[in-house]
C-alpha cells in the first residue's frame, strides 16, 4: 500500500503543499522506505510534524536509506526530506551528516532555510525562499530574531538549529534597524 497524491493532506505552509502522515500512512511510507523506495518523499515536501513522526519510529534499515538519500537522493526534495528526518535521530553521526549536507548542498540548504523561515513567520513560500537567498530581505527581522535565537539552542532537530544560526548570522546587518 503506497501513499498516493490523494492521501496527502491539503495543509499548506505558504504556497507549498506538505506531506502529512497519520499512523497508517506513516507505516506504509516507512515500509516502502525500508525497501529503498522513497515514494512521495522524492517530490513532496514534508511537514515538520511528519519529520518528527517518522524520526520517532524509523528503523535502522530505513534510517540507512534516509542517510544515503540525504547525500545521493536524485531530487533536492528527497535530500531535504531525508536530512529533516535524520535531524530528528539521536547521535553525533546523524548530526554531523546533517551539518555536512547543509554546508555542501546549496539546494538543500535553501529549502531547509526557507522552511524554517516559513515555519517561524508563516510568510508566503516565495518570500521565504527570497529570505533564504538573502536573509537581509526578511520582513520584520527584529521580530524574527528572538525566535531564531530560541531555535538555535533547541535540542530537537539539528537542521533547525543550523538554519536558525545561519539566518541569525546573516541578518546581523539589519537587526539594528
Amino acid at each position: 500500500m503506497w501513499i498516493t497524491a490523494d492521501a496527502i493532506s491539503p495543509w499548506r505552509c505558504g504556497n507549498s503543499n506538505l506531506l502529512i502522515v497519520d499512523k497508517a500512512s506513516r507505516a506504509a511510507l516507512l515500509a516502502g522506505v525500508e525497501q529503498g523506495d522513497p515514494g512521495p518523499l522524492r517530490n513532496t515536501p514534508t511537514a515538520h510534524r511528519t519529520d518528527v513522526s517518522l524520526g520517532s519510529v524509523v528503523s535502522e534499515r530505513a534510517a540507512g536509506w534516509f542517510r544515503k538519500w540525504a547525500v545521493e537522493g536524485d531530487t533536492a526534495t528527497l535530500r531535504t526530506n531525508s536530512v529533516s528526518v535524520i535531524a530528528k535521530l539521536p547521535g553525533q553521526e546523524n548530526a554531523d551528516l546533517v551539518v555536512k549536507v547543509l554546508e555542501n548542498d546549496p539546494k538543500v540548504r535553501r529549502l531547509v532555510v526557507a522552511s524554517e523561515i516559513s515555519r517561524l513567520t508563516q510568510l508566503d513560500w516565495t518570500v521565504a525562499l527570497q529570505g533564504a537567498d538573502d536573509p537581509t530581505t526578511i520582513p520584520e527581522p527584529r521580530k524574527l530574531a528572538p525566535k531564531l535565537a530560541k531555535g538555535a539552542v533547541d535540542p530537537k532537530g539539528t537542521e533547525a538549529r543550523w538554519a536558525c544560526t545561519y539566518l541569525l548570522s546573516r541578518m546581523v546587518p539589519v537587526l539594528g534597524r
